[in-house]
């Protein structure tokens, strides 16, 4: 099913990968192609490694469990954030214009500036100024802050409470450092990020990334912060879709969109959610009739390759709406 898709990514430069399609919780299909790590050595692809979503941690886990939250009657959505995180109280946003991308928050910025962990990093957190909230703006500092409001809810780390709560629904997730020969490795130094942030007081990462998240919000945050840091392997992706459905009638939430195309986590393509990950992962459900795909290219290792992933995905995408729609 995806053989033509898994040339046409190592034509572009990309030198492994893999992915699935699922119905719930039966695999359909699973391939891979090319190489888990060219460097320090060449090392072929291998089945079920832990793979870092990177972003798409922001739906399967912080989304989620905000939700989740908010079904027991713990957390309001519509509450100001500095209900929750009195340091952020001048934002004047609530759960829901941050979890669908609508605060006017910036996309991206280093919250390491200043110095790596919670404390440094949520001050610079704070100094952040929203433009106009309603527009549509892709935050991860949006779900930095989010994840953070789940540890103040719960009083644990959020890689912690994570791990436990899936764990219950017989789902492995992981955060923090893994065992390299159970993961796939990133980028060679953190070079793509390094050229973005400019000046910083942290050392940046020079060796390849290999067991600990690529993401430098969420590696100098801890490794658990709500933009990044999850691990799971292709199988465990065929788990979610009955997960969507315990939340009853917040699932709605998830399936129809909010703030323009983005719903509360995901972004929607008519009854399809979706969302990428910058390490390569895309994942696709339909969570009327439980399907779903998976998709990984190696797009990060050694180096970062951005040219070609946007049509990559986009014809992943058109390849699995055709199976999710039938």
């Amino acid at each position: 099913m995806l053989r033509t898709l898994f040339k046409k990514a190592e034509e572009a430069g990309i030198l492994g990968g893999e992915g699935i399609f699922f119905r719930r919780d039966d695999l359909v299909y699973y391939g891979n192609f090319g190489y888990l790590s060219v460097y320090p050595k060449k090392i072929p692809w291998k089945e079920g490694k832990l793979l870092d979503l990177a972003s798409i941690t922001k739906p399967l886990v912080t989304a989620y469990i905000l939700l989740y939250l908010a079904k027991k009657g713990e957390i309001d959505l519509n509450e100001d954030i500095g209900k929750y995180i009195p340091e952020l109280s001048l934002w004047k946003r609530t759960i829901m214009e941050l979890a669908t991308h609508s605060s006017g928050l910036p996309s991206w910025a280093p919250l390491y500036i200043s110095g790596a962990g919670r404390e440094k990093m949520v001050k610079e957190l704070s100094r952040i100024k929203p433009e106009e909230k309603g527009k549509t703006i892709y935050s991860c500092p949006g779900y930095i802050a989010l994840g953070l409001l789940i540890e103040r809810v719960l009083g644990k780390r959020l890689g912690k409470i994570a791990e436990e709560f899936f764990r219950e629904r017989k789902i492995e997730i992981r955060f923090g450092r893994i065992p390299k020969e159970e993961s796939v490795p990133t980028e060679l130094g953190n070079e793509y990020e390094k050229n973005k942030a400019g000046k910083v007081k942290v050392k940046m990462r020079d060796e390849i990334i290999w067991g600990e998240v690529h993401d430098g919000n969420s590696f100098f945050w801890g490794g658990d912060a709500g933009n990044a840091g999850a691990f799971l392997t292709s199988a465990e992706m065929t788990k979610f879709p009955a997960l969507i459905e315990e939340l009853e009638d917040y699932a709605e939430l998830v399936r129809k969109p909010i703030s323009g195309t983005r719903s509360f986590g995901w972004e929607t393509k008519g009854d399809v959610i979706f969302h990428h990950g910058f390490t390569g992962g895309t994942l696709a459900i339909n969570p009327l009739n439980g399907k779903g795909a998976f998709l990984y290219l190696s797009r990060t290792h050694p180096h970062v390759e951005l040219s070609s992933m946007g049509k990559l995905r986009k014809e992943f995408l058109k390849t699995t709406l055709k199976f999710l729609r039938k």
